[in-house]
């Protein structure tokens, strides 16, 4: 296939309207290419969740890798918080009311779909979720099989602490589902599995300063907790954080979710005891795939989820500064 270049635009909340109400430029090229030197088979809008974060870079770069591959106008926006359920569905709106051949998801709030869904279908766009199930729908989702991750989570932290002990769980924001999924394939494997006890259960909204904020309530309530485990990354490194600046110093399991460099350098520190990996690149490229694939006139059936790996003190060198790799991958109808 005769490779094309891509353009591909970030677009931050407050340029959104401009952008789709033809007030500013529809596309931007990288290294200042003339118009005529760009062309693309498809328009895909593509509204993430936010981009503050090493995970969403990650996408960011998948997205951009298969929309040159596959011919593929890749428009990325996103508001500035992924809890900002309202401004992105504005975004979706706009984004539906625009020229777009497909548009992919990864939504604020897995369960308020509906009001776009039905709109994409009157408009006749297909509609794919990344990283982030809807549910109640049956759009293709290309990401990680999260409640896998959690069970993963939950048989590391069993077997650090021999099968017994408290534990506490900090969440992302549960209206989410990859949050709501790794929450409940760790506490089922815990419940029926061990004799742990999760004792502290909170959402903690994917944020390092709630992570610190939690894990002070979590010592204050619970002295002698003896794990603790972290739906993201960003979590997990507050709990770090703010377990060295209360200078605990004992040895307590912390398990989290994520491949960021800091994490896992975190791992090698000895900080953390481990990692769930879910590659933000692969899920990207895979979902761009996918929508080409379908637009191309080809079946996509199913959901494809992207292997997650434990990360440990054993293999997390390998993890750093690591090339991108398609992981294996699997279709369920």
């Amino acid at each position: 296939m005769k490779r094309i270049k891509r353009t591909t635009q970030i677009i931050q909340i407050g340029m959104i309207l401009f952008l789709l109400a033809g007030c500013a430029p529809q596309t931007s090229y990288d290294n200042n290419q003339p118009d005529n030197m760009l062309n693309y088979k498809y328009k895909v809008g593509v509204v993430l969740k936010a981009m503050d974060s090493e995970y969403g870079l990650s996408l960011k770069s998948g997205i951009e890798t298969a929309s040159e591959e596959f011919g593929v106008n890749s428009i990325i926006v996103h508001p500035i918080s992924e809890t900002d359920v309202q401004a992105q569905n504005i975004m979706i709106n706009d984004m539906l009311n625009s020229d777009v051949d497909a548009i992919v998801i990864m939504p604020c709030d897995s369960y308020n779909t509906e009001q776009y869904m039905n709109k994409a279908k009157e408009k006749d766009i297909p509609v794919f979720s990344m990283d982030t199930e809807m549910y109640g729908q049956d759009e293709p989702y290309i990401g990680s099989n999260n409640q896998e991750i959690g069970t993963i989570a939950a048989e590391y932290m069993s077997e650090l602490l021999n099968g017994k002990g408290s534990v506490a769980v900090l969440a992302g924001t549960l209206i989410q589902s990859p949050h709501a999924d790794r929450l409940m394939g760790f506490k089922e494997y815990i419940e029926a599995e061990t004799d742990i006890h999760i004792v502290y259960e909170a959402e903690a909204y994917s944020s390092f300063l709630e992570g610190v904020k939690k894990t002070g309530e979590i010592f204050e309530m619970y002295p002698d907790i003896d794990g603790i485990f972290c739906t993201n990354a960003t979590m997990a490194l507050g709990v770090v954080d703010r377990m060295e600046f209360m200078d605990i110093n004992r040895a307590i399991p912390i398990i989290g979710v994520d491949t960021q460099s800091d994490s896992i350098h975190k791992i090698l520190d000895g900080k953390i005891a481990g990692m769930v990996s879910q590659n933000g690149y692969d899920i990207a490229y895979e979902t761009i795939g996918a929508v080409a694939k379908y637009l191309n006139g080809e079946k996509v059936e199913g959901n494809i989820y992207i292997k997650s790996d434990l990360i440990t003190k054993k293999n997390a060198l390998k993890y750093l500064n690591s090339e991108p790799s398609i992981k294996t991958k699997e279709n369920t109808q």
